[in-house]
Order: structure tokens, then sequence, then C-alpha cells
């Protein structure tokens, strides 16, 4: 068995596509291993947005768990594909508790034109520190090397050394991070794995693990599936493309609710957001088709992605309480992980992927609700709501 720890719902879900893509027996859990067995095991957490320290926390738990139920379990340590992130403090939290001293690290996706040469990272040819990744406001990149960006992001950096750029063996202790610039630099790289290293890097590379384990062979036909027609659709993504999608849902008659200004404050009171929430909840008992959104536009004020964030999920877990939902739609990766936080819901089983990184799951305590979620700048897939 392969047990996954992300740290962010969407890229937990990538992985849960690949394996459905293959046919492969999957379970998903946010922040805990699932109860049901599987050939593959994902955990999503959001250590991305936690402090340093408890994301080192966070990983040090889940790899305990995972060890102490099964001592020669494979851990997959699936990361940003730019690093962003505490990736090395949470590599560190899985040497703690494997004990073993040697990983290896490939985030790059060159089909995704993410690529490292000469241990310089380039997005679509074009050096990193020099693209929007520049102004990230969480994990700028403020240099190239993939090392440096690695190092960079952990007060933790003097535990282990970094080996970055053209890597033949992995026979010293360390972190390995390989140059990949072409699909076929990936199955190399992962010739390069044994049993006694640690394992990481993007979906991309996860994919070439799994051939390499021949725990698959050929890829399954994608089934049809049945899509309800009453749905509620969450967005906390601010995309140009998820913007233009919700316009064009609501010229297919779907009510559209972004929160209204008074609610775009840091504090508002609870009473005024209740009466709004009813607004919403009447909406959908006609309709069975609702769209909520934060807003069009970036919030900004003290912490407001948070504030917002958490706004979103009280709406939600209200309306659940006053309509019927059985099938939610939602895109952003924060906001998936808070709003199934807050209606704990943390063990899922994947059913099918749409189109890469959107994957639909079953909520295991109630198999009539599906959730299908997907990064922000992704797109749906065409005709699946409209």
């Amino acid at each position: 068995m392969i047990t996954v720890i992300a740290d962010d719902l969407t890229g937990a879900a990538e992985i849960a596509g690949i394996c459905l893509r293959y046919g492969i027996d999957v379970v998903f859990g946010i922040d805990a291993i699932p109860e049901k067995p599987a050939q593959v095991v994902i955990i999503a957490t959001d250590s991305r947005s936690l402090s340093e320290e408890q994301a080192y926390k966070v990983h040090l738990q889940l790899a305990g768990d995972i060890i102490k139920n099964n001592p020669n379990q494979i851990i997959f340590k699936k990361c940003d594909s730019v690093l962003r992130g505490h990736v090395l403090t949470e590599i560190l939290a899985l040497i703690a508790i494997t004990s073993k001293s040697i990983v290896l690290l490939q985030p790059a996706n060159p089909l995704g034109n993410r690529c490292i040469s000469d241990g310089i990272y380039y997005v679509n040819d074009v050096k990193i520190e020099n693209t929007g990744f520049a102004t990230d406001p969480d994990f700028p990149a403020k240099t190239s090397l993939v090392k440096n960006l690695l190092l960079g992001r952990s007060s933790k950096k003097d535990s282990i050394q970094v080996y970055a750029g053209m890597i033949h063996e992995t026979n010293s202790k360390g972190l390995y991070i390989p140059d990949c610039s072409h699909g076929s630099d990936l199955i190399n790289n992962v010739k390069l794995y044994n049993e006694d290293m640690i394992i990481g890097g993007s979906a991309a590379f996860f994919e070439q693990f799994l051939i390499k384990l021949k725990v698959v062979s050929t890829k399954k036909d994608s089934v049809k599936l049945n899509f309800s027609k009453d749905y509620l659709l969450v967005s906390g993504s601010t995309h140009p493309k998820s913007i233009a999608f919700t316009k064009r849902l609501e010229k297919s008659n779907c009510t559209v609710f972004t929160f209204p200004e008074h609610l775009l404050f840091e504090n508002v009171e609870e009473s005024v957001l209740n009466e709004w929430i009813l607004k919403v909840a009447k909406s959908y008992q006609i309709t069975k088709k609702v769209v909520l959104r934060i807003s069009n536009e970036i919030i900004e004020f003290t912490n407001s992605s948070k504030v917002l964030k958490t706004r979103m999920s009280f709406v939600v877990k209200h309306l659940f309480e006053h309509c019927k939902i059985d099938e939610i739609f939602i895109e952003g990766g924060a906001t998936a992980y808070d709003l199934l936080d807050k209606l704990n819901w943390h063990s899922f089983t994947p059913i099918a992927e749409l189109a890469s990184g959107v994957v639909r799951m079953h909520y295991d305590n109630d198999p009539k609700k599906h959730i299908t979620i997907k990064p922000g700048s992704y797109e749906w897939p065409d005709g699946l709501l409209n």
C-alpha cells in the first residue's frame, strides 16, 4: 500500500484522479487516515496555510500514525509543483519518523511546462523568479535555483544536505532534486528510487512512481456519470476563468449569489448574515441550482482571506440545515478544505476524474452526497453544469 500526504486538498484530489485513471482502488481522508483500506490511501491536509511549526507537527503526527498501522508502508509526499509551502520542513518530519536519510523529490511537470534544467526552475521557459510566482503573497519565488527555493522556505534548512542538477546516483544522505525538462526525465528520475528512501513530488511524478511499482499498466476508459440536476456550486476563486464560468451559468437560469457589500467587512453581525442565508436558502428551495461566490474582486482587510473563507463555510453549513443538498461543486482548495472541515466531513471515496485535477467523490457517511472539487485556476469540463 501507498499513503500519500498532500499539503492542500486540490493537490490530493489530483492524485486521486490519477488513481481513478488507472483503475486503482483509492480512498481519501482529510487530516486523518481513512478507515477503509485501499491500494492507495490519500490524506489531504491544509498545511500550506499553516505556520511552519504547525505544518511540521501535522506531518509528524500523520507519519507516526501511518507507520504505526503498517511499518512497511510507502509514504509519498505530494508537494506543489513550484514548491510553495513548507515542503522541506514537512519532509524532515517524515525523516524523523521513518529514520530514512535519503529523499528523492521531483516537483516538476514538463507536460505543464514546469521544468528544472541545471538546477534552475523554469515556467513556460521563463525563470520562475521572472514569472507571477515571484509575487505570490505567501511563498514568493525570489530565486530560480530550485535548491534555494526549497531551503529558503525552511528554518530547518541546516538539517539536511540538498543536491540539485544532473543526478545519476543517490548514495549519500540528503535530499535529491534531479533535472527534469522532458516527460522521459520523469521516467528516468523515478528509477533512482529504492525502498530505503522517502519519495515525493508532483502528481506527474507520482504517476510514474505507480508505473515503476507496477501498480498500474494501462489507463482505464472513462465511465459515463449521472449527475443530479440540482446542485450548489461554491467558489472561493477570483480567477477570470471562474468569473466567466459563473456568468455563463447565470445566463442558463442558474441563480448566482455574491456576498453583498455589507458582508465583505472584517466584522459583520450574525443576525444580518443569517438573514442573507435565509434568502439564499429560499432561492435554492425554488430553483435547486445556486452558485455562491464571495466576490468577483479581491477583498483586502486584515486577515481577509481567512475571515471570508470561514464566513463562506458558515453560510454553506447553514444552507445544509435548511435545504436538502446532495450535489456540491467546490472550486479552490483552501475553500474546499475549510468547508468540508466545518461540515465535519473527513472520509471520502473518489469515484471519477472528470478532467485533470477535477475529481468527484462521495461522502462515506452518506454516499448519496457527492462533492466535486477543482483548483480555482482550472476550468470545469465542458457541459458539466450547463
